[in-house]
């Protein structure tokens, strides 16, 4: 078996993996999908409980869970700064996830996937590189998975990846724990900093547009 069958091989169980675990969550787990609940749910599992939410984050795109909800709920469960960390981690781990299955299936089951918006990803990155990714990365609403397909397929290496995605989901990550935080502490400090940060990505989010629209 060449090295590229088993890449796949391994890929195509990653992904069986994620949507096992996709059936789980929506049939099996007995928990009623309240702050409370599931706040509960979590401190039962001790030292288990950020590993889980981790590895949800990371099998996020094969779970049917947007990516903001799943942020939400990390700042509900943990607060905002260990909340802001653990999706970071998470979802750092899911880009590597991304890129590497993209990278193993090649470039024609990527084109496949997300169509015409392979070749705008190809030049952003080639043009713009690491600034671009972490800056695009860090909007609330930009979709993630079709730019971690792309650079996997892209002559970006890992590393590269790792760094702009590392550096540009944090600013996204603390929005959405913030945001997790006021729903549930409504207290004029959490609501203030969420306030805050909403600002600041429409501001990343301006930056973007602009950039799209730079030569």
């Amino acid at each position: 078996m060449t090295r590229r069958a088993v890449e796949r091989a391994l890929s195509a169980g990653v992904v069986a993996l994620g949507l096992a675990g996709a059936y789980w969550l929506h049939v099996y787990m007995d928990i009623e999908w309240k702050p409370e609940s599931l706040r509960d749910y979590v401190a039962a599992l001790g030292l288990y409980g950020p590993l889980v939410v981790v590895a949800i984050m990371t099998f996020r795109p094969f779970l049917g869970l947007p990516m903001w909800v799943a942020l939400i709920l990390c700042g509900v469960l943990f607060g905002p700064w260990l909340g802001a960390a653990y999706g970071t981690i998470g979802t750092l781990l899911g880009g590597v996830l991304i890129f590497g299955i993209a990278r193993s299936f090649g470039r024609d089951a990527v084109q496949s996937r997300i169509g015409g918006a392979l070749r705008l990803f190809d030049d952003l990155l080639a043009s713009r590189g690491v600034p671009w990714l972490a800056l695009y990365a860090a909007v609330p609403v930009a979709p993630l998975t079709p730019v971690f397909a792309s650079a996997g397929v892209s002559r970006m290496r890992l590393s590269s990846f790792c760094a702009g995605i590392g550096i540009g989901i944090v600013p996204r990550a603390s929005v959405f724990t913030f945001a997790g935080e006021a729903a549930v502490e409504r207290s004029a400090t959490s609501i203030g900093v969420a306030a805050l940060l909403i600002v600041a990505a429409a501001g990343i989010t301006w930056l973007l547009r602009h950039s799209f629209r730079s030569p």
